[in-house]
C-alpha cells in the first residue's frame, strides 16, 4: 500500500523535526566569564596579537590538555604583548579539550570585545588572556563572595560576619580549611580543573 508508505514516511520526518535540538555539552556550560575595564584600541598591534594567541590557543588544544603562549611582535618601535593560557579538565579528551578550548574562545569574543584581558571557564576548560603576565602571579580577582542565600534587604549585620569569615580564612585561620561565625560557614579549597 503506498499510501501507508507515505503516511509512515510523512510521521517519521514530522517526528525528527520536532526532536528538540541536541544541547551543548557538559563540558561547554558557561560557569564564570570577566573582563579587564581596559580596552584596546581597534586595529591596534595589541589587537592583532591578540588574535594570533586566541588562535595559538585553539591550535595547540587540539593535541594538550594545558599551555600558554606569550605573543609580542614589535610594531611602529613599540611592543603590545598578550598573555594568555588554556587548561582543560584532565578526563577530557583531545578533541573534547579542543572544542570546549575553541567554545571559550568563540565566546571570549562576544564577552570581552575590545577588553586588554579576559576569562572564561566552561564546564571543561578555562581560558584567560591579558595585557600584563600573571602566570605564577596570585590572582586577587574576586570571583564569588557570598555566603548563604541572598536576601533583598540589605543585611549588614550578615555581611560582617560574611567578611569576618572570609578573612579568617584568607588568613590561614584554622588548620582544617573550615571557618565560621554568627551562621556563616566557609571552606577554603585550592583547585584546577
Amino acid at each position: 500500500m503506498p499510501s501507508l508508505h507515505v503516511l509512515f514516511l510523512l510521521m517519521t520526518t514530522m517526528t525528527v523535526s520536532y526532536l528538540p535540538n541536541p544541547s551543548i555539552s557538559d563540558t561547554e556550560s558557561f560557569i564564570y566569564g570577566g573582563c579587564s575595564q581596559m580596552k584596546y584600541p581597534p586595529s591596534s598591534p595589541y589587537e592583532s596579537n591578540l588574535n594570533s594567541l586566541l588562535t595559538s590557543l585553539v591550535n595547540s588544544a587540539t593535541f594538550s590538555s594545558y599551555n600558554n603562549f606569550t605573543i609580542t611582535s614589535p610594531q611602529d618601535g613599540s611592543s603590545a604583548p598578550v598573555y594568555g593560557l588554556f587548561q582543560c579538565r584532565g578526563d577530557l579528551s583531545s578533541p573534547d579539550c579542543s572544542r570546549c578550548v575553541s567554545r571559550a574562545v568563540s565566546q571570549l569574543g562576544v564577552l570581552c570585545n575590545g577588553a586588554s584581558g579576559g576569562a572564561i571557564q566552561l564546564q571543561g576548560c578555562l581560558v584567560k588572556y591579558d595585557n600584563s603576565t600573571f602566570l605564577g602571579v596570585e590572582d586577587k580577582t574576586v570571583v564569588l563572595k557570598k555566603c548563604g542565600v541572598g536576601t533583598p534587604e540589605y543585611d549588614s549585620d550578615m555581611v560582617a560576619r560574611r567578611d569576618a569569615v572570609l578573612a579568617g580564612m584568607a588568613s590561614g585561620e584554622g588548620s582544617t580549611g573550615w571557618g565560621g561565625r554568627g551562621g556563616c560557614r566557609g571552606y577554603r579549597s585550592v583547585w584546577g580543573i
